[in-house]
């Protein structure tokens, strides 16, 4: 009996850490273009299945300055940076992070440049 039970057990354990690896496998694509930028960049991003994202703009110091998108992605979304903070002003030169937090536990970023 304790054996029969140890293998079901194991088998919901591999079946519980499958479905956790298949959800962080949900982001298919995560592209930015032009990269570097001069005046704004696109960004694309696919997803295995509809899932809620956060995207976020980070500067050289950490701070984020600027929330692109909040809520709902089915499948495949592209959003437009256009070198702007939250309150408007143009981003100066340097390296910023574009992150995008799925699923509220994994997180995916990609560097982008503004030359000029």
């Amino acid at each position: 009996m304790k054996k029969k039970t140890m293998i079901i057990a194991g088998i919901m354990l591999l079946f519980a850490l499958g479905l956790m690896a298949q959800k962080a496998e949900n982001l298919l694509n995560f592209d930015i273009s032009p990269n570097p930028m001069d005046k704004h960049c696109n960004i694309a991003l696919e997803f295995r299945n509809e899932t809620a994202i956060t995207l976020i703009i980070i500067n050289g110091e950490e701070e984020i300055i600027k929330t692109i998108y909040s809520g709902p992605v089915y499948k495949s979304m592209n959003f437009t940076w256009e070198r702007d903070d939250a309150w408007g002003n143009i981003a100066p030169s340097g390296t910023y992070h574009v992150v995008v937090n799925y699923q509220s536990r994994y997180t995916s970023t990609k560097k982008t440049l503004i030359l000029k």
